[in-house]
């Protein structure tokens, strides 16, 4: 019995797998100029196509994660769930420019999984829809000038690394 392998290389071009894109919303808010405290919020579109509205987003299966870092790619703040789904990350800077690294994760709190089964297996549905669903999903950073950017509404949309 002979037994062959063969692999060949694909290359997909963006017609084929367009890379995801999200409408964001977002702002950057002072909260203590003396001791350099902001706030990035935001409001996004995620899970909309599933018909997690204004009212359930808290229980969409995917949500939003955001760590804000410096120049020099120190973490100065973040979301990155495992707590009840937020739309805001806190952090601490005396930057002037700061970058907001976006991305979508699983929300582990969803109603997505919640059907009478054991941790395990919930676990494993979870884990599953991840990968499935290629998570986490990277977008292209975002540059923020603290001096000329704060309490601006900042509408685009994120396109993935």
């Amino acid at each position: 019995m002979a037994l062959g392998v063969f692999s060949c290389n694909y290359k997909s071009n963006s017609t084929d797998n367009p890379k995801p894109k999200m409408k964001i919303l977002f702002e950057v808010i002072p909260e203590d100029y003396e001791r350099n405290l902001y706030s990035v919020e935001w409001k996004d579109t995620l899970g909309q196509s599933e018909g997690y509205q204004k009212s359930n987003l808290i229980k969409r299966p995917k949500e939003v994660w955001c760590v804000i870092t410096n120049d020099r790619k120190d973490t100065l703040g973040y979301y990155q769930g495992l707590s009840t789904a937020q739309t805001f990350a806190s952090f601490q800077s005396k930057d002037t420019i700061v970058t907001l690294n976006f991305m979508t994760g699983l929300n582990f709190f969803t109603d997505k999984f919640a059907n009478e089964q054991s941790m395990v297996d919930y676990e494993k549905t979870a884990r599953d829809y991840s990968m499935d669903n290629k998570l986490p999903i990277h977008f292209e950073p975002i540059q923020i000038n603290l001096k000329s950017d704060l309490r601006k509404k900042i509408d685009i949309e994120l396109k993935e690394k």
